[in-house]
């Protein structure tokens, strides 16, 4: 379990910035946008106010699970509203607990209540296996470097 910060997480080049849309968009729009991106799931806003997370879940079943017209259908209407916001100073393990309980794929990350993007489990499983690697990469390192001069027999 990893002690290290969002704040990390999102800094590490490899996490593409989330897009958000307005909550007032259609289905259509933000299926569009989330296909551009290559995301599963973007922030909503109202009004420059968070609003929730639209999903690909969300397009799944209250969308077509519904029988709605995404191209008539708002992104407000169908959004996950109570998707977990956690501080960007939460742990990565906080933060996948979090998840765990609230059985959620994705979180939004924020900053003093500024939205600053979205992960999802995938991102900090990868990131924690890169970290993961890194660190052991280091290790060998070391350890190389010391020769054999501290070998015994």
């Amino acid at each position: 379990m990893s002690f290290e910060s969002l704040r990390t997480v999102l800094a590490d080049n490899h996490i593409a910035a989330s897009p958000s849309i307005a909550a007032t968009a259609t289905v259509s729009a933000a299926v569009a946008l989330m296909r551009e991106r290559n995301v599963d799931a973007i922030v909503a806003m109202n009004d420059g106010r968070y609003a929730g997370l639209f999903t690909a879940r969300d397009v799944l079943t209250r969308v077509v699970g519904g029988s709605r017209d995404a191209g008539t259908t708002r992104v407000v209407e169908v959004l996950t509203d109570e998707s977990p916001r956690v501080d960007i100073d939460t742990t990565i393990g906080q933060t996948l607990m979090l998840m765990n309980e609230r059985r959620c794929h994705h979180v939004a990350v924020s900053d003093r209540g500024r939205v600053l993007g979205v992960l999802s489990r995938d991102d900090l499983s990868a990131w924690m296996i890169r970290d993961q690697q890194e660190q052991l990469d280091r290790a060998i390192r070391a350890v190389k470097s010391m020769g054999y001069s501290n070998r015994r027999g």
